[in-house]
């Protein structure tokens, strides 16, 4: 009765431990959401991400600028490699809960949940 009562407890651990996902940390806090931001002189920046994929887009008047590709994320960097220009792209972030402050080379711009929405995954 003893073997039974341990075999089942130890059943037990590893069906309830391996459910989880660790949702705790920034990297959570920024891909799951999409960023954005009306500039003053008229532009727009966008951050999204889907799957294992970020998308930095850019646009000013009719210019545009995109950077997408495979991303890297930690607590304080997000990295987007883009093959197409044989670049990666590292930029520093700080997630304030609806806001989000992103740095490249010493330049910060705040971007905002866009509609204030998180995805569902």
């Amino acid at each position: 009765m003893k073997k039974f009562v341990i075999l089942l407890l130890i059943c037990l651990c590893f069906l309830l431990c391996s459910c989880s996902a660790d949702t705790s940390g920034y990297q959570n806090e920024l891909t799951c959401t999409d960023w954005s931001a009306e500039l003053d002189g008229g532009g727009r920046i966008s951050l999204s991400f889907d799957g294992d994929n970020a998308s930095l887009i850019m646009m000013s008047g009719k210019d545009k600028a995109e950077l997408c590709g495979k991303y890297v994320v930690d607590d304080t960097t997000l990295v987007i490699f883009v093959p197409k220009l044989y670049r990666n792209y590292t930029f520093e972030y700080i997630p304030h809960g609806k806001k989000l402050d992103l740095s490249y080379n010493g330049s910060k711009i705040t971007l905002s949940r866009a509609d204030n929405t998180q995805k569902t995954e």
